[in-house]
């Protein structure tokens, strides 16, 4: 999860809007995060907007929130040395995140990530997710997103 400070808070924005701006943000834990890149059409202009997300559930429902309007342009995947195996956090770009649970614990959830280049991490043991028999993609780039030079009118 991200966090923030009073102190990095930024007083920009609309005098009776809700936003909020911040300069800084902190992740308070070393786990998989989401990096994505999104579109929105406002009065005829195209303008990009980032989301830091923390939470498989958060990127569902800005998957859930595209339309005409609002389209996702690419996901990408930010992974702690721990996940990637190497001695620094590595991002990469996400081709699609599966839930994956057992029929008889629906409950508890595990995800694989398919990434660039036919890599994949999951957030369970790899060895035992072929036993879970559930799957359901969240998120499929091939599905879900609108690539930049694609014309989205």
């Amino acid at each position: 999860m991200f966090m923030t400070q009073d102190c990095s808070e930024e007083p920009l924005g609309r005098p009776f809007s809700g936003d909020r701006f911040w300069n800084r943000v902190e992740l308070s834990i070393d786990d998989l995060w989401f990096y994505v890149v999104a579109n929105h059409s406002h009065h005829e202009e195209t303008k990009r907007r980032y989301y830091l997300l923390t939470d498989v559930k958060e990127l569902a429902e800005l998957v859930r929130e595209t339309s005409d309007f609002f389209w996702i342009e690419c996901v990408m995947l930010v992974t702690p040395p721990r996940i990637n195996g190497t001695e620094s956090w590595q991002m990469y770009r996400l081709k699609e995140l599966i839930a994956v649970a057992d029929s008889a614990d629906i409950i508890s959830l595990d995800y694989i990530c398919v990434l660039d280049n036919g890599l994949s991490c999951a957030t369970c043991d790899l060895s035992t997710l072929n036993a879970k028999s559930l799957r359901h993609v969240l998120f499929s780039e091939e599905q879900h997103a609108i690539p930049s030079d694609a014309v989205h009118e």
